[in-house]
């Protein structure tokens, strides 16, 4: 949330320390962690008997956030009124938590700069018509800072639970009215889309996490070098691009445009070696009809293959280490080519057909995605043949390995096979 107003002044009533108190008790069992740094908050009696007898006034409390380097002022009567929000915490996951009238989401802007403006403007909030939802960046949450608190994810010396953080706030009149998943979800990406509009700042989701000296590489992973550097060409600017993309889909469409990109030279290739096989028959054979039609049907044939599935097919067929991939597929791609095949999995040394076969039937699954991801919201009617939403993020996986070694596969070829149209 936006800092709270300090400046409200007032006395409070016994009921109302009591409350305090309460709130107090409730988060120290929530996070028994926090009690060490804010034990002292807690009124006793006869300091509560003080300030109400004395009608001593009481503007803001400070609460002590774990990894934090200075205390959060908040104001009195506004921490109090958050009550029910506070213990009806929910940590859906790291990303998105939830209160009885509240969703948040956890987000950022990838540039410093961009950061800074959203957490100093003011004047960010939207609301439903007709609905009683306000929606909001919120930044120093104390609802998000509890959460981080109760994951543990801080760092004593400079990774803070209050400050580290900013989200999306939903926020419901009518905790009965609240939307559902698909709905909210909805809202938000329509929020995101006016920030980025008018402010010319894209947001991206993220999650509360630990700062990055935690997240340790596993042992086969310290070592890893830098191969040598290939030769610059444009699918690299296409896969650098999909790597920095959050939104699985949108990630997914532009790993398929490398693979995109490669493929009308993997089909010349092919073209240009199966016309080569052809012209090397004996020359008495170029006297034949049959045998000059032949080479016309062949090159009419290759011709044809210039559609989008035949092009996703031949980059898979011939720039792709397809068997060595195969594990990194998703798990119904795999059934279906292992069923199709009647093999309980795909090896080096199964016949070359078998792995064309395979590696047709993967292309294929991943054009219909394709198709589906482009043209869903237009007249786009899915056969089946397309992956599970939840499918994606593993999909990209393999998008990623098979998109490098194109570009790697593309740079060991000669400069004659590198042009539009094979000579």
């Amino acid at each position: 949330m936006k800092k709270l107003d300090s400046k409200k002044i007032m006395t409070p009533n016994k009921q109302q320390l009591l409350l305090f108190n309460d709130l107090i008790n409730w988060i120290f069992e929530y996070c028994p962690e926090l009690k060490d740094y804010n034990s002292d908050l807690i009124f006793t009696d006869e300091r509560i008997d003080e300030i109400v007898s004395e009608k001593e006034d009481i503007t803001q409390i400070d609460i002590f956030f774990l990894g934090e380097q200075d205390f959060t002022s908040v104001n009195f009567i506004e921490f109090i009124d958050l009550i029910d929000q506070i213990k009806s915490i929910r940590v859906i996951n790291n990303g998105f938590i939830q209160t009885q009238n509240n969703s948040y989401y956890i987000v950022s802007a990838s540039d410093s700069k961009d950061n800074f403006i959203l957490n100093e403007n003011d004047n960010l909030q939207l609301q439903v018509k007709e609905k009683g939802i306000l929606i909001d960046i919120v930044s120093e949450s104390i609802v998000v800072g509890l959460a981080a608190c109760k994951l543990e994810m801080y760092d004593e010396n400079y990774w803070g639970t209050m400050t580290s953080y900013q989200a999306i706030n939903i926020s419901y009149t009518n905790h009965q009215d609240r939307l559902n998943e698909v709905d909210e979800l909805a809202l938000l990406n329509s929020y995101l889309f006016e920030i980025a509009d008018s402010l010319d700042i894209a947001l991206f989701r993220t999650e509360i996490h630990l700062p990055e000296e935690y997240y340790y590489l596993e042992d086969d992973e310290q070592y890893k070098s830098l191969r040598e550097l290939e030769p610059y060409n444009e699918g690299m600017k296409l896969f650098t691009s999909a790597v920095q993309i959050e939104d699985e889909e949108l990630k997914f469409l532009n790993f398929y445009k490398v693979l995109e990109h490669f493929s009308p030279i993997a089909v010349n290739i092919e073209a240009n070696e199966l016309m080569r096989k052809k012209l090397d028959s004996p020359k008495s054979k170029f006297e034949d009809g049959d045998f000059i039609r032949s080479i016309f049907q062949l090159a009419n044939s290759m011709r044809d293959r210039f559609n989008d599935e035949d092009l996703i097919k031949s980059a898979f067929g011939t720039s792709v280490d397809f068997i060595g991939l195969f594990d990194e597929l998703p798990i119904s791609i795999q059934r279906k080519i292992t069923g199709h095949l009647k093999v309980k999995k795909l090896e080096y040394g199964i016949d070359k057909q078998q792995t064309t076969t395979a590696s047709n039937i993967a292309a294929k699954v991943i054009y219909k995605t394709r198709n589906k991801v482009v043209h869903a919201k237009s007249n786009f009617i899915p056969d089946g043949e397309e992956i599970k939403s939840d499918e994606f993020a593993q999909l990209n996986r393999f998008m990623k390995f098979a998109s490098s070694q194109a570009i790697r596969w593309y740079a060991r070829q000669p400069n004659h096979f590198k042009q539009e149209i094979i000579n």
